[in-house]
């Protein structure tokens, strides 16, 4: 969510030229997981979504374990498609810049979930399609403790990236805040998409809390919230 995920994992941007200029220096690696610079024989949708996904965490634990390691300024997008075994073309077909990858803010993440929430609120009552968005978003989070772990330690070494996800949380906001005021009535429908958006965008934050307080799975952390929420103890 992102992005959704306004916690003290947070995030900040580069320059998009120098990630374009990263770009050209480092052959193509033998063996692409994610499988953009050739054309392999076509997968079953389910089995295309679990190749991206295996692919984008690979590049994401990359990007984290370099920066660990050499230390933030250090770390080029050759370093990060090398390591995680992939060309630098596939590498921005997933992120718009290294912080992108650090952070784990994909490429259109932040359209993709407006669109969905579009989509939803076609469907349902603007709580239940903000909760039914939201839940999804959380559930393609990685989940893995250890790449949580080391995430939470590179964004308290570099503040800087913090900016990124703000940035990124403000967008996502603005836009789901008009597709709610959309299908809503009445003048005071703009006021009421922002508090909307807002609740369960603080509800989303205590769901990361507590998933990373406790361990929990982080889907399972946004439910309990919400059951808590919905049952009327949390004293608000």
């Amino acid at each position: 969510m992102t992005d959704v995920r306004d916690t003290p994992e947070a995030n900040a941007s580069e320059p998009p030229s120098e990630a374009g200029a990263q770009q050209s220096t480092v052959p193509a690696p033998t063996s692409d997981p994610a499988g953009s610079d050739a054309s392999p024989p076509r997968l079953p949708a389910g089995l295309r979504a679990q190749k991206k996904r295996q692919a984008r965490i690979a590049m994401h634990r990359a990007a984290l374990e370099l920066v660990a390691e050499h230390g933030y300024a250090q770390v080029t997008v050759e370093m990060i498609a090398r390591q995680a075994g992939v060309s630098t073309r596939t590498f921005f077909n997933y992120w718009v810049t290294k912080d992108a990858a650090i952070v784990g803010l994909l490429a259109g993440e932040s359209d993709e979930l407006v669109a969905h929430l579009r989509e939803e609120l076609a469907l349902r009552p603007v709580g239940e399609a903000l909760r039914t968005v939201l839940r999804a978003h959380l559930e393609a989070i990685p989940s893995e403790p250890d790449l949580r772990d080391l995430k939470k330690e590179i964004m308290r070494r570099e503040p800087r990236l913090h900016s990124l996800s703000t940035g990124n949380l403000l967008t996502v906001q603005t836009e789901m805040v008009r597709a709610i005021t959309d299908v809503l009535d009445g003048e005071d429908a703009a006021s009421r998409a922002v508090i909307a958006v807002q609740i369960c965008f603080a509800l989303t934050r205590s769901a990361f809390a507590i998933s990373m307080s406790r361990g929990d799975d982080l889907a399972a952390a946004f439910d309990r919230v919400l059951a808590l929420y919905d049952e009327g103890r949390t004293g608000i």
